[in-house]
């Protein structure tokens, strides 16, 4: 809750803050931000209000590109955590080949998000997935806050676009696409991510040859 309130607060300033939470009856929060750490409690409806409320008042375009900031600054802040020494060894991880770190990084991911929000014992299926593909990682997010009582023709779960693209991104040096290829929101039983396995700079020279990194198929579940 607190990288939202600050991400959104470093777009529309302080004031523009204040007025978001007023509109949105979040007033508690209002110089009053949750502390950073994973101690302190925020009832999820009161994130859901945030963005739907945000959502009201800049319009589908102008909270996308909120939204996928956010995603990004959640893993940004989640790697600031680690000391000076974690950071060295993780940066050593660039020296093994690019497909299965990103593999790797998303598995992890996924269980982080695992052991902070379990699966309820009622699902009958994983929360949570990871397929490989010839070509792309997908992750099948099957209770997804961002869409829960959420009805659009076009998918919104803009903050996990933007912390897929981030994670991509640090653990392998390049961009890669990331996009919300099914969505809850639109009538989907959940909500699907696709990670490109290229980067977008060999999408875009035609460089990128799929076979070489045929596997067989890998089904992750928590």
């Amino acid at each position: 809750m607190r990288i939202y309130l600050e991400t959104t607060e470093g777009i529309v300033g302080h004031h523009g803050l204040e007025s978001v939470l007023n509109y949105a009856h979040l007033e508690k929060y209002i110089d009053n931000f949750p502390p950073s750490d994973d101690k302190t409690h925020v009832p999820l409806e009161d994130l859901q209000i945030l963005c739907r409320s945000l959502l009201e008042l800049f319009g589908r375009r102008g909270v996308r590109s909120l939204q996928l900031r956010i995603g990004r600054e959640i893993v940004k802040k989640s790697f600031e955590k680690y000391s000076w020494a974690t950071r060295l060894l993780l940066c050593l991880r660039f020296l093994g080949p690019e497909q299965p770190r990103l593999r790797h990084a998303l598995v992890k991911l996924i269980g982080a998000v695992e052991k902070r929000y379990p699966s309820p014992e009622d699902m009958s299926e994983p929360r949570l997935e990871l397929q490989e593909e010839e070509d792309c990682f997908l992750i099948i997010f099957r209770d997804n806050w961002e869409s829960e009582d959420v009805f659009s023709s076009s998918p919104v779960c803009h903050v996990t676009v933007g912390a897929l693209a981030a994670l991509a991104e640090w653990t392998t040096g390049h961009v890669h696409e990331v996009r919300e290829i099914e969505c809850r929101a639109s009538g989907y039983p959940a909500d699907v991510f696709r990670v490109s396995k290229a980067c977008e700079r060999e999408i875009e020279k035609g460089s990128y040859d799929s076979s070489k990194d045929r596997v067989r198929p890998l089904l992750v579940r928590f």
